[in-house]
């Protein structure tokens, strides 16, 4: 009993404070403000904002399960299937717990062109993040290869989102009244004023997708691992920012391409790196070579 609360309070935990942590950072930023007016001509400014969302409770939750993993790991030298439903529960409770408050509080103060309930999108929103994120939890935690590409892929869409904040302060984009930007960054896109608006969305998430499977199929493969995770570990990196942009939306207006463009490469990157992984897997063995 002493071991399985552990796991619990870590998770849940863990998972808590992981995404406190990204919407903290982010709004105090002001890279993220959901409490002002969304304007027309800025209807999918709303649409973005609800993606960095789902995003930050996908990867809270995924991040919570895969530290209690972890310290079960340690206790038991395995993860079977039982410590894989438990932690992933326990963080999408502590994700949830964090991601709903921080989220609706802001909300509330939020005045669409569009004629749906702000408060109930959001939370729908975040709802759907947190389930999306146990099944990312589920599929990845305790699966090595997968577990390195939803992590490296990660940490390749925060360095974006670096970039492309320290772009937009240095190059001074304008913003409203509360100080969002009227040209907000896009999730898993290098937002910088060097590049054409389509093309940076279009190639920034596959790109990531393309070196991650590549790099984390070849570890495996170097490691013995059997040729379906190296296969799989290629779709997994992409799959939450997929899912985030699925659950946020293509935008209220679909006369702006903005975030459709993001969309439409969230979605391609999954197939990008599940094709580099599998081929990876697929290319034959010689005799003593890994």
């Amino acid at each position: 009993m002493r071991f399985w609360g552990r796991l619990l309070a870590a998770a849940f935990g863990m998972a808590a404070l992981v995404a406190a942590a990204q919407v903290g950072v982010v709004y105090g930023l002001d890279v993220l403000r959901l409490d002002r007016e969304f304007t027309a001509g800025a209807d999918n400014d709303w649409n973005l904002q609800l993606t960095w969302v789902v995003w930050f409770t996908i990867v809270a939750v995924a991040g919570g399960a895969t530290f209690a993993a972890g310290l079960a790991l340690r206790d038991r030298r395995r993860i079977g299937a039982a410590v894989r439903i438990v932690t992933a529960l326990a963080a999408a409770l502590g994700a949830a717990a964090a991601a709903f408050p921080l989220t609706l509080q802001p909300v509330q103060y939020a005045k669409l062109s569009a004629t749906f309930d702000p408060e109930l999108t959001a939370a729908i929103a975040v709802a759907a993040g947190v389930v999306a994120g146990l099944f990312v939890a589920l599929l990845a935690v305790g699966r090595s290869p997968l577990a390195a590409n939803l992590w490296t892929c990660t940490g390749l869409v925060w360095l974006l989102a670096i970039a492309s904040y320290l772009d937009t302060t240095g190059f001074g984009r304008n913003r409203d009244a509360l100080g969002a930007y009227y040209d907000p960054m896009r999730l898993a896109v290098l937002d910088i004023s060097s590049l054409q608006p389509i093309p940076r969305a279009s190639f920034s998430m596959p790109v990531i997708a393309l070196v991650a499977a590549l790099a984390c199929a070849l570890i495996a493969r170097h490691a013995g691992r059997s040729r379906l995770l190296i296969a799989l570990c290629g779709a997994v990196g992409p799959l939450p920012v997929a899912m985030a942009y699925v659950i946020g939306g293509p935008g209220i207006s679909r006369a702006l391409s903005d975030q459709a463009d993001a969309y439409l490469g969230a979605m391609i990157a999954v197939v990008v790196g599940l094709i580099a992984s599998s081929v990876v897997a697929l290319a034959p063995r010689r005799p003593g070579v890994l």
